[in-house]
């Protein structure tokens, strides 16, 4: 009979021994698991708990013990769960907050300051404030300094004078040319020879003309070229251009800018080592490079000048561009226009430009 409570407390330790165990093991599984989706979230995310979450949090971490939960805390720190343990027994947590201060601007009248500000760089707090209360808006010049700051416009003296290449090219893309040169190696009889490929590109329509291939540059070629592109019905007088984009290579001489500027159009270089400002002539030299001349022998110099105006035909009329929302130049696509049903799709027909090396595909009418 003394053996009873033995055994009792053997086969009590030892289901107490696999509960402990069983939830060690549980324990440390859920510490792995919240140590993953901690690594999955953002460098320098802050995580936001609502009231009913620090509730429950801070109950659950009063059961630990604070000493204890400075080495298990993770989400938050024990000083933190400590603060919405105090804050839930004093009825601090689940209790609606009330806003002082002054409301904020509505979202509308704030962009309302912003676009007045960006429209007219000249008009100082006053002057915006006075225009809104024309339109029966109601704001002091303090409250308009404050929304032009908080979305980083500078003060009307700087904002006057304040000017980037981005908002430039913008305000006058439609009169904007950008030109530069490429290279093609061209085969004839006596071996390989290096022609330069002069070519312009409207920013508003991004309408390409090649406007020369020689093999030398030199400035009464570049006079030349300046001269067929200005005349009455030349290129540069289609398009409507009034500034002419280039980098500072010395191909571009004092002659052929003073044409040009005889004709109307400015010159403008960009600075040095900077191509980007030239961004829509490189993204063309490269696109005629990848589709076009790398996958070609030219043969003589006007088969390579039949083959380089095909291209841009190419480019002008059938292929489509992203930055015109992926369709060809000059082609809207109509309102309304519902998908082709099935099982009618009709035939298509592949034509072949640049001697096979461009491909694009056309409808053939019924």
């Amino acid at each position: 009979m003394d053996s009873l409570p033995f055994l009792t407390r053997l086969v009590a330790a030892t289901i107490l021994a696999r509960q402990n165990k069983t939830l060690i093991s549980e324990v440390t599984y859920l510490r792995a698991e919240i140590a993953y989706l901690r690594d999955q979230l953002p460098a320098g995310t802050t995580l936001h708990f609502t009231d009913r979450w620090r509730k429950r949090l801070g109950r659950a971490a009063a059961g630990v013990g604070w000493k204890r939960l400075a080495d298990l805390a993770t989400i938050a720190k024990a000083s933190t769960l400590r603060r919405w343990h105090r804050l839930m027994l004093k009825g601090g947590l689940g209790v609606k907050r009330v806003k002082t201060g002054r409301p904020r601007v509505a979202e509308d009248i704030e962009q309302l300051v912003v676009r007045l500000a960006t429209e007219n760089p000249g008009w100082g707090y006053l002057r915006i404030a006075g225009e809104l209360r024309k339109l029966d808006v109601q704001l002091s010049h303090r409250t308009v300094a404050a929304i032009l700051d908080r979305h980083g416009i500078t003060p009307a003296p700087q904002r006057g004078t304040d000017s980037s290449w981005k908002s430039f090219v913008a305000d006058h893309i439609d009169q904007l040319v950008a030109t530069d040169f490429f290279t093609v190696d061209v085969v004839g009889w006596l071996g390989k020879r290096t022609y330069d490929v002069l070519f312009a590109i409207h920013l508003g329509s991004r309408r390409v003309q090649i406007m020369g291939v020689t093999e030398h540059s030199n400035a009464d070629y570049m006079a030349q070229v300046a001269r067929e592109a200005t005349v009455d019905g030349g290129w540069l007088k289609q398009v409507g251009a009034k500034y002419m984009i280039h980098d500072r290579d010395t191909k571009f001489c004092g002659r052929w800018k003073e044409i040009l500027k005889g004709a109307g159009v400015e010159p403008t270089a960009i600075p040095p080592n900077s191509p980007n400002l030239n961004a829509f002539a490189e993204r063309w030299v490269r696109t005629v490079k990848r589709e076009c001349v790398r996958r070609l022998w030219f043969v003589g110099y006007r088969g390579a000048c039949d083959v380089l105006n095909e291209y841009v035909a190419h480019y002008n009329a059938e292929r489509p561009h992203q930055g015109k929302g992926n369709r060809p130049l000059g082609v809207v696509e109509p309102p309304g226009q519902k998908p082709i049903p099935a099982g009618k799709l009709g035939k298509i027909r592949c034509v072949t430009r640049c001697r096979g090396a461009v491909r694009h595909y056309e409808r053939v009418a019924a």
